[in-house]
């Protein structure tokens, strides 16, 4: 009997873990998955260092640079088992980074904007189209955000969090970027004028225009959910509108000045470390998982989005589509600049709130890498 342990620090996606390990063992009767859950990668880098290391890792980001050399480089694998053609070529360029592969993409996804045709359907306005500009959003966001008598907002024109990531890919569309390629630092590129340039008009998306709620804005007592005509949506939380489709709609985000066609990408891993006993079985594991069992986010492999019909969904379709437009994110280059995450987002609420100059805001975050 090889028993093979696969640790996650990913809790709620156990069902699809314990499905792919029933019938992995299934299929191979001398083989037991031991599923170990952890609460962070800190925690399972003490069991890697441990007397019984893992043989399997599932990080809730995608360990692309590996630099605590734990993982195996599975392109050898991939090329044995004839897979390239079968995964997503712009999602494995960003998984690729570096060259290697050191985990297999798990809980994909890219934001796209998702939007209420009620809402335009209401306002006598044309649905988005995907040759529309940041002006026409900002255009229709107005028409779209509703008020009442005293100014507090019924409905705003978009719904958009202040997060440094969820910002990136206005300025990655911009031709800009937080870090350079190699995240060695930011001096040069969060200060950019392409970076400066998407985030003045991000800023005045909120602070000007007030088509973004802005940090604990009020809203009306009789507000409509308290939502928004569009939204800003990665593939997770637009599990509602997935189930409307006949009331949503969802198009690519708005072409910037720059015209880059290009986006971020959320993504996890799960790889072989290098301490398995048995890494081409561990290999088959993780293939089984990732690429033959069901996802409930966005498939790597276009085999499974064929087989569960995401292909010809109406919103899940346009989500797989962008997987060829996306761009690896500061979030997997710089684990310096990722940690510093909330003291970015506390200057870019400044921005909004306080109106903190945004060129001297941008140079500062230099000290972050």
């Amino acid at each position: 009997m090889i028993e093979l342990r696969f640790a996650t620090e990913i809790s709620y996606n156990m069902h699809q873990v314990n499905a792919a390990k029933e019938s992995f063992e299934r299929a191979k009767p001398g083989v037991t998955i031991v599923v170990e859950q952890y609460s962070d990668y800190f925690e399972m880098m003490r069991a890697y260092k441990s007397d019984a290391p893992p043989d399997m890792m599932e990080t809730g980001g995608l360990q692309m640079s590996n630099a605590d050399g734990v993982f195996v480089d599975l392109n050898p694998f991939v090329a044995e088992d004839g897979l390239e053609e079968d995964l997503y070529p712009g999602l494995m360029r960003a998984a690729r980074h570096f060259g290697a592969l050191y985990g297999l993409p798990v809980e994909v996804s890219a934001p796209l904007i998702v939007y209420d045709k009620e809402a335009f359907d209401r306002e006598g306005l044309a649905y988005p189209s995907e040759d529309w500009t940041w002006d026409d959003m900002v255009g229709l966001a107005k028409r779209l955000t509703v008020r009442d008598g005293q100014g507090a907002a019924r409905r705003f024109g978009l719904e958009l969090g202040i997060d440094v990531e969820w910002f990136e890919p206005f300025v990655m569309r911009n031709g800009g970027s937080y870090l350079a390629p190699d995240g060695a630092t930011s001096r040069g590129y969060a200060d950019s004028p392409a970076t400066v340039e998407a985030y003045r008009m991000l800023v005045d998306a909120y602070a000007r225009h007030g088509i973004v709620r802005k940090p604990n804005e009020p809203m009306a007592a009789d507000a409509e959910g308290g939502g928004a005509a569009m939204t800003f949506a990665f593939s997770w939380h637009a599990e509602h509108q997935f189930r409307n489709q006949e009331r949503y709609g969802v198009v690519g985000l708005p072409n910037m000045p720059g015209q880059v066609q290009a986006n971020m990408i959320y993504m996890g891993g799960a790889g072989v470390t290098a301490k398995s006993a048995h890494p081409r079985l561990a290999w088959e594991f993780l293939r089984h998982y990732v690429v033959d069992c069901p996802s409930w986010t966005p498939p790597i492999a276009k085999s499974q989005a064929e087989r569960r019909g995401f292909t010809g969904h109406p919103l899940f379709s346009r989500y797989l589509e962008e997987l060829d437009r996306v761009q690896v994110s500061g979030f997997f280059l710089s684990r310096r600049w990722n940690a510093s995450r909330q003291l970015i987002n506390e200057d870019i609420q400044r921005m909004i709130t306080e109106g903190a100059d945004v060129v001297q805001t941008l140079r500062s975050w230099s000290r972050y890498a």
